[in-house]
């Protein structure tokens, strides 16, 4: 599984003289990936059924729920931050959560593989 990713071009300029950014059919790429992060838009979606992960919390905006303090949702070792957790907001606000959530993660990571060592 992956992602299928297309190159753009202007086209060809119209009455205003704008030009519209189409698909280049020649250029484009695969890309594999083990896990693939669905950006969204601004409408509410359905995000449990999205997911295929009916035990996703998600808060009465339909944003997904995270431990505050973590930033890890209702699925064990899935975390989230940004406009999936606070609604649409200020870029800032969303980069200060991905370092957040980058720096629990890591932590997360590390006490798993102290916990596998001690377990093997």
């Amino acid at each position: 599984s992956g992602v299928k990713a297309s190159a753009m071009r202007l086209g060809a300029p119209d009455a205003s003289g704008r030009r519209a950014p189409e698909i280049d059919p020649e250029g484009g790429f695969d890309l594999q990936a083990d896990l693939v992060i669905k950006a969204l838009g601004f409408d509410a979606e359905d995000l449990p059924r999205l997911f295929d992960a009916p035990e996703l919390g998600v808060t009465r905006w339909g944003t997904v729920l995270v431990d505050n303090k973590t930033l890890m949702t209702s699925l064990d070792g899935v975390f989230a931050a940004g406009d999936i957790v606070r609604g649409a907001s200020l870029v800032v606000w969303a980069i200060r959560d991905g370092r957040d959530v980058a720096a629990t993660m890591h932590n997360f990571l590390k006490a798993k593989a102290r916990t596998a060592k001690v377990a093997a």
